[in-house]
């Protein structure tokens, strides 16, 4: 047999041989058919635990689904997306959003809708936030909790990349029980000044550690924005920047929270506000302060300067004793366990040498060690704006202290500012205090002159 008659019977053989084990008789095992149960709203399904709810969290237990029900929503956020949640994800309808808790990894991912199937699942709380999971169990402090959901046996995934919109909302409006699971997005917004600079968890720690960063609008309302440490942006540092985040409704205990579930969703891209502070004025070439002119026991607002508070309520306030007026910064009867309060004159230009100087007094001294009521500093970058981050540096100037007479006023001295020509430069009185150390200071009579 020649080479290519070989060939040609070994063809003949495979083709015999091909159709032999494609059909072998065998029926492929029919699709497994996911049944679920009636369509119900996630209130409804939160509505079951509302008596647990009432209870104190020492006594609740988990709250079996009983009936035939199921609900179908889209996934606001999820496990899939920067790591900031860990075997878990939030479903919305148009009722609300709950908590969805896995035994492992969701598979869900942002816009999937979906229908979880409910009967036999459990309702719990986890500082008073309602999440859904399965078979409950004692953790090794006898706390109840639940097992994960099994993704494969309670959840039907009907379409991807559905599109997701917040509402729109104030940080007042979100801190109500109706808010919670809901996604949102949060308009003028930014961080506290105490915030700026630090990494939004703590992802170099061993293990790393999730924290609690307040957000505050321009109205210095707050909330607190919770990460984990294992999300990819928890080593982002905190921007001194105004703009949107967008989250998910969450609480802790009393504490409304809001959890970010995807980063590209913090816009912080706008010059910061200052709540309730008027703009800095503007340039100048001298300036001169003696109080003569305010009420007494009122808040300075002195025309083209900033009054700030910047922990705590307290303002610099005019005073008036025995027919001399001057600014006044205490803490005294506050109840506050820290209190800063700056008041920072209007700028001047140095176009040419500048000279500054002041008077202090001081009365009841309560600051303990080596801490100071009041420090003067100058700024060459604070634009009206940027408290937290404008470089401050201390004026070295004579200013009253622990062992001077009470209400008595000390000269400052004549003080060179060492700024450059053609800078502009802001000098701060800052009080620091509380409700312990809490020594009454008192300023009078700045002046910035130009030297001769």
């Amino acid at each position: 047999m020649t080479i290519k008659e070989k060939i040609r019977v070994l063809i003949f053989i495979v083709a015999t041989l091909i159709p032999a084990c494609v059909d072998n008789n065998e029926t492929p095992p029919p699709a497994e058919q996911f049944h679920y149960g009636t369509i119900v709203t996630i209130q409804q399904v939160k509505n079951l635990y509302s008596a647990e709810l009432a209870k104190d969290y020492t006594l609740r237990i988990p709250v079996p689904v009983t009936e035939n029900w199921a609900i179908k929503g889209i996934i606001t956020a999820s496990d899939k997306k920067d790591g900031n949640l860990y075997k878990e994800a939030y479903i919305q309808d148009a009722s609300g959003g709950v908590r969805l808790t896995f035994n492992s990894t969701s598979g869900l991912y942002i816009g999937d809708s979906v229908v979880v199937q409910l009967q036999n699942l459990f309702i719990s709380d986890y500082g008073d936030f309602i999440q859904i999971g399965s078979t409950p169990y004692k953790d090794a402090e006898g706390s109840i909790r639940l097992m994960g959901i099994a993704m494969d046996q309670n959840v039907l995934k009907l379409s991807i990349n559905n599109p997701t919109f917040p509402d729109i909302a104030t940080i007042p409006q979100i801190k109500s029980t109706a808010w919670l699971g809901k996604l949102v997005t949060i308009n003028n917004v930014q961080f506290t000044d105490e915030e700026i600079g630090r990494t939004y968890a703590g992802y170099n720690l061993d293990p790393p550690e999730s924290a609690n960063r307040y957000l505050m609008d321009c109205n210095k309302n707050e909330i607190i924005v919770r990460s984990s440490g294992y999300a990819s942006f928890a080593s982002k540092t905190i921007t001194d920047l105004n703009g949107s985040i967008t989250g998910i409704v969450t609480i802790f205990s009393s504490d409304y929270q809001l959890v970010i579930r995807d980063y590209n969703e913090v816009r912080l891209t706008g010059e910061r506000c200052t709540p309730g502070i008027p703009p800095i004025g503007p340039p100048v070439e001298t300036l001169s302060q003696d109080f003569q002119s305010y009420s007494n026991n009122v808040d300075l607002a002195i025309p083209g300067w900033q009054n700030i508070p910047q922990y705590g309520n307290r303002l610099w306030r005019n005073k008036i004793y025995q027919g001399s007026s001057y600014g006044q910064s205490t803490a005294y009867g506050s109840n506050l366990t820290r209190m800063v309060t700056w008041l920072i004159c209007q700028p001047v230009t140095i176009s040419n040498q500048k000279i500054l100087s002041f008077q202090t007094a001081k009365a009841y001294w309560k600051h303990t060690g080596t801490n100071n009521p009041v420090q003067v500093l100058y700024s060459t970058n604070y634009t009206g704006r940027n408290l937290a981050t404008a470089d401050w540096i201390p004026v070295n100037a004579i200013i009253a202290g622990k062992s001077d007479i009470d209400y008595v006023f000390v000269d400052s001295g004549s003080i060179y500012l060492p700024v450059e020509n053609g800078k502009n430069c802001v000098v701060a009185f800052r009080y620091t205090g509380s409700s312990t150390e809490s020594t009454t200071y008192c300023i009078d009579n700045i002046v910035i002159t130009t030297a001769k």
